[in-house]
């Protein structure tokens, strides 16, 4: 067996194994068109291949931010989860003799892009990922390894979206002007709306996650 194949096929059944639901590998060269500080040879000059993790937002509560004025602590709980994701992927990949780096927020990767140029699933109208199974309704991370993984096949557009403009009739902030995605609009709207779980814990607007038609067990947001 190809030594390659034969990596990435140990990653994605150990990957499985601990819960992760979707993972992907891009190739790092197709990066060059993002700024250097977002490129993966930022963050680990020898990489080989991109790691794209995402879990399944399953229960809208995973996607929950906490955040205490008082400490200065802050929480997003489908992040901690993938970080700790990616600190296992880290010790698999090292016991097998490569570094890796996790990605850190800013600067850092362009998630979603990552996810496509990895052959994971589209971005959508929605300015989110699409993926087969889950819709839009995933979370992502991403690792720099130098690990030669069998990298998928790039995808630059959206097969489901060609006749569907379900998710920018159901955006409550009108974030869609001219059809096109306008992040200052939804930023606006999830300030003002956002519902609180308590104190601390708030959710933002799902709307576009949640009335996603493509994936299964598609949850009522």
């Amino acid at each position: 067996m190809d030594q390659h194949k034969e990596l990435t096929d140990k990653l994605i059944e150990y990957s499985n194994k601990i819960g992760i639901d979707i993972i992907g590998f891009a190739d790092p060269n197709l990066f060059d068109r993002f700024l250097e500080e977002n490129q993966p040879f930022a963050f680990l000059p020898k990489t080989k291949t991109v790691i794209i993790i995402g879990i399944h937002l399953y229960d809208i509560t995973l996607d929950a931010w906490s955040k205490n004025e008082e400490n200065g602590k802050n929480f997003q709980f489908a992040d901690s989860i993938l970080v700790n994701f990616c600190h296992s992927i880290n010790k698999f990949l090292d016991k097998q003799g490569y570094e890796s780096k996790i990605i850190s927020y800013n600067p850092g990767l362009y998630l979603k892009d990552c996810a496509a140029l990895a052959g994971v699933g589209p971005i959508g109208k929605n300015n989110l990922l699409i993926t087969k199974k889950y819709g839009s309704q995933v979370r992502l991370r991403a690792l720099a390894t130098s690990a030669p993984l069998i990298c998928g096949k790039p995808i630059y557009e959206s097969e489901y979206c060609k006749e569907c403009n379900i998710c920018i009739h159901s955006c409550p902030a009108k974030a869609f002007p001219e059809g096109k995605y306008n992040k200052e609009l939804c930023l606006e709207y999830n300030y003002a709306n956002w519902k609180a779980l308590s104190d601390y814990t708030v959710i933002w607007c799902n709307k576009c996650i949640g009335s996603c038609p493509v994936g299964k067990n598609q949850e009522k947001k």
